[in-house]
C-alpha cells in the first residue's frame, strides 16, 4: 500500500527501461499497451476522449480544452512531461485529485498487473494509470496528450472522437524522421476513422499530410488556415489579447497566458469546442483565467524577477523571445539555458544570442540526457565578442550565479530544466 505521492513517483520510475531494448519496446508498444489495458479492464472506454499531437503547444491546448469542457462535463487531463509535480500529468482539468484518489488507483493498478507477461515502461504505466484514474473519478471526457510522436505512442490505443494536430518542428529526428513531412506522418497516425480533426497553424507540408490522412480515414477536417479568420494578437502589460472570427462569430479573449502562438492555441481550442458543441461564455471565461506551470511563469525573489518558460523548439523559443523582449526591453537580463539531446539547440542558441548579451548554460536535469559542454562550445563559436557565455553544470549553482549577473533571469530550453525550480527550490 502506497502512503505518499513521493512513493508513487518512485514506483513509476522503478519501471524505467534499460537503454538496450528501447527500440524493440517502441515497435511493440501498441500491442503491449493493448495487453496492459485489457488486464486492467479497458478503463479508457468508459469516457469520450480527445487526442492531441504535435511538437509544441500540446500541453497548453490540452489544458485550455479540458478546463473549458470541465465547465459542462467532468473532464480528465493527461499531459506530459510534468514540470514540478508528478500529479500535473493526471488532473481534473488542471486541478489535482485528492492524494487518496491517486494512491488508491495506484494500488489498484499494481494489483491488477502483478502477473503480466512483460514489465511495462514508466510511460506505459503513466498512461494506463491516467486512464484508470479518470474512470475511477467518474470522468465523462478525457483530454489526452501524446508523449513522443503519435503512431507508436502509448496513448494511441484510444478511440478518440476528436484529434488536434499542433505545429510540427524538427525534433527527435532519429526516431520520428528527418523531415517535417516524415514527422507529420508519425503524428498524423493518431487520426481515427469518422472523427473530427482540428489542425493548428502548421507548415504547408504538415497541413498536406494531415489533410490526406483525414481524407483516408473519412473524418471531418477543420483548420486554423481554413476556419480561423482575421486573427490578431497583442501584448499588454498585464495580459494578452487574441482576436479572431469563426464563421459569423467574433471573439476577443483577454488571457493570462501570453504570446502570439499561445493566442493561436486559444483560437484552435475555441474551434474545437465549437465542433464538439461545447462552446459557451462560461467555457471562454474559464480559458481566459488559465495559468500553466512553466508557461511564461513570472516570480519575484530577493528583488529579482524570474521568468520560467519550457520553450524547447526553434519556433517556441522565437515566440518566447518576442514576448519577453516586449515586456522587459532594455532591462538588465540573463538567460539560464539547457536542452535535452535530440532538440535543435543550435537554432535556439542562435535566437538567444541575437537577443541577449549574457547566457549561462547548464544541464537539463537528470531525467533525460543532455550535453551542456556541446551547447557551450556551440555558443562560444556563435557569440559576438561583446557577449558573455558561461558554463556551470549544476543547475542550482548556475541559477545562483545568474542572479549575480542580472536583475531579470529567464530560465528556458527544457521542461526538465524548468522542473528543477519549483516554488520551494528557486
Amino acid at each position: 500500500m502506497l502512503k505518499s505521492i513521493s512513493e508513487l513517483d518512485g514506483l513509476f520510475l522503478s519501471f524505467m527501461p534499460s537503454s538496450g531494448n528501447i527500440g524493440d519496446m517502441r515497435e511493440n508498444r501498441l500491442k503491449r499497451m493493448e495487453m496492459l489495458l485489457e488486464r486492467i479492464g479497458s478503463p479508457e472506454k468508459s469516457y469520450k476522449t480527445i487526442h492531441l499531437a504535435g511538437s509544441k503547444g500540446k500541453g497548453t491546448t490540452a489544458t485550455l480544452l479540458a478546463v473549458a469542457m470541465n465547465t459542462s462535463f467532468k473532464t480528465g487531463l493527461y499531459r506530459s512531461p510534468h514540470v514540478y509535480d508528478l500529479r500535473e500529468r493526471f488532473t481534473l482539468a488542471g486541478t489535482f485529485f485528492s492524494d487518496e484518489e491517486y494512491l488508491r488507483t495506484a494500488d489498484e493498478l499494481m494489483e491488477k498487473i502483478q502477473d503480466l507477461d512483460f514489465s511495462p515502461t514508466t510511460f506505459e504505466l503513466y498512461t494506463a494509470y491516467a486512464y484508470l484514474l479518470f474512470k475511477n473519478a467518474g470522468c465523462e471526457y478525457a483530454v489526452i496528450e501524446t508523449g513522443l510522436g503519435g503512431r507508436l505512442d502509448a496513448t494511441n490505443t484510444i478511440e478518440s472522437i476528436m484529434e488536434i494536430l499542433l505545429p510540427i518542428e524538427m525534433e527527435h529526428v532519429e526516431i520520428l524522421g528527418d523531415t517535417i513531412e516524415k514527422i507529420s506522418v508519425e503524428k498524423s497516425k493518431i487520426i481515427k476513422k469518422n472523427s473530427i480533426v482540428i489542425v493548428s497553424d502548421v507548415r504547408p507540408e504538415a497541413y498536406d499530410v494531415f489533410f490526406k490522412e483525414t481524407e483516408r480515414t473519412g473524418s471531418s477536417f477543420y483548420s486554423f488556415k481554413d476556419d480561423i479568420k482575421d486573427f490578431e494578437h497583442s501584448e499588454e502589460k498585464e495580459y494578452s489579447i487574441s482576436r479572431f472570427r469563426i464563421g459569423a462569430d467574433d471573439f476577443s479573449l483577454h488571457t493570462k497566458l501570453r504570446s502570439r502562438e499561445i493566442g493561436k492555441n486559444f483560437a484552435i481550442t475555441t474551434l474545437a469546442l465549437k465542433k464538439l458543441g461545447l462552446l459557451s461564455e462560461k467555457a471562454l471565461q474559464a480559458m481566459e483565467d488559465v495559468t500553466i506551470e512553466g508557461r511564461f511563469e513570472q516570480r519575484c525573489e530577493e528583488g529579482k524577477k524570474i521568468v520560467l518558460d519550457v520553450a524547447h523548439t526553434k519556433d517556441s523559443m522565437q515566440n518566447l523571445i518576442n514576448t519577453f523582449t516586449y515586456l522587459y526591453e532594455k532591462k538588465d537580463t540573463v538567460v539560464l539555458y539547457a536542452a535535452i539531446s535530440g532538440k535543435d539547440y543550435r537554432a535556439m542558441l542562435s535566437l538567444l544570442l541575437s537577443s541577449f548579451n549574457r547566457i549561462v548554460i547548464t544541464k537539463a536535469g537528470n531525467f533525460k540526457k543532455s550535453d551542456p559542454d556541446a551547447l557551450y562550445e556551440e555558443a562560444m563559436r556563435m557569440k559576438r565578442r561583446d557577449q558573455e557565455v558561461y558554463l556551470i553544470h549544476d543547475e542550482k549553482e548556475a541559477f545562483i550565479f545568474s542572479k549575480h549577473l542580472a536583475d531579470i533571469i529567464l530560465i528556458t530550453g527544457s521542461f526538465y530544466l524548468v522542473g528543477e525550480f519549483g516554488e520551494d527550490d528557486a
